[in-house]
């Protein structure tokens, strides 16, 4: 049984209309989008997930990064009261799914949080500060769970896993540039240069790494940890300001005992 279960939602129709700051916002191509995202269910399932497929969802033009919508945590699944308006109904379209998975709660009306701000790791589970999460929440956050939170203020770009993520073995890759890396210094870095700065978004799933295509020497570097590298174009889910972890969200499979 794979140890995983990853939950997606194909690009919808108003795909092209996502939120976004990247330069290349008004060229989304859908069909190339549904393309892309084909190969990256199917990277997925490479690394021994179990993928469903939640529905899509045609009006909401943000629906397919649904790692934004919810967090999983050991015991619970926080909802995640998000920031933009044209966002919000997603939570409720995801929480349908997640209820078979878990008990789901929410944050006060104040707090505004996206799943793209969480980083777990064994010891502690890291939180950007950002434009779309807030202290508030933060604080709440740390009610849910006993693990130690620790606040990253992201300093350039949308959220903390656009600029770090946790591949396993202490190891990050992050551009340093974009967050404050003070918090960070006890991992092992695999640190990306300016214009290789997409790639700080990764997924690892044991020891199979999803990553965006063309980083040769990002891919390098990773491998060079023991890791297997599935490496994906995502041209149209960058012009939307979405990485490889946006597209999914990640459930481990707990066993019986």
């Amino acid at each position: 049984m794979p140890a995983f279960t990853a939950l997606v939602r194909k690009p919808g129709l108003k795909f092209p209309q996502a939120l976004s700051e990247h330069p290349g916002k008004n060229n989304i191509d859908l069909a190339t989008a549904l393309s892309q995202h084909e190969n990256y269910v199917g990277a997925l399932k490479q690394a021994g997930c179990k993928v469903e497929y939640l529905p899509t969802q045609d009006n909401l033009p943000d629906a397919t990064f649904v790692e934004d919508t919810a967090v999983i945590l050991a015991d619970k699944i926080l909802l995640c009261p998000m920031k933009e308006l044209s966002r919000q109904e997603e939570v409720q379209s995801t929480a349908a799914a997640l209820k078979t998975y878990g008990d789901c709660v929410t944050l006060d009306s104040l707090a505004t949080l996206d799943g793209g701000d969480m980083m777990d790791t064994p010891d502690a589970i890291f939180v950007g500060l950002s434009k779309r999460t807030n202290l508030r929440a933060i604080q709440a956050f740390s009610k849910l769970t006993a693990k130690k939170i620790v606040t990253v203020a992201v300093t350039k770009g949308l959220h903390l896993k656009s600029a770090a993520t946790f591949l396993g073995n202490n190891l990050l890759v992050i551009d340093p540039k974009r967050v404050d890396a003070s918090n960070l210094k006890q991992f092992d870095w695999i640190e990306v240069a300016e214009n290789e700065s997409y790639a700080a978004n990764c997924l690892a799933l044991d020891n199979r790494v999803l990553m965006p295509a063309g980083f040769p020497n990002i891919s390098e570097k990773i491998r060079a940890h023991g890791f297997e590298t599935l490496e994906l174009e995502m041209s149209e889910f960058e012009k939307a300001d979405g990485g490889v972890t946006c597209l999914s969200l990640i459930i481990l499979r707990r066993s019986a005992h």
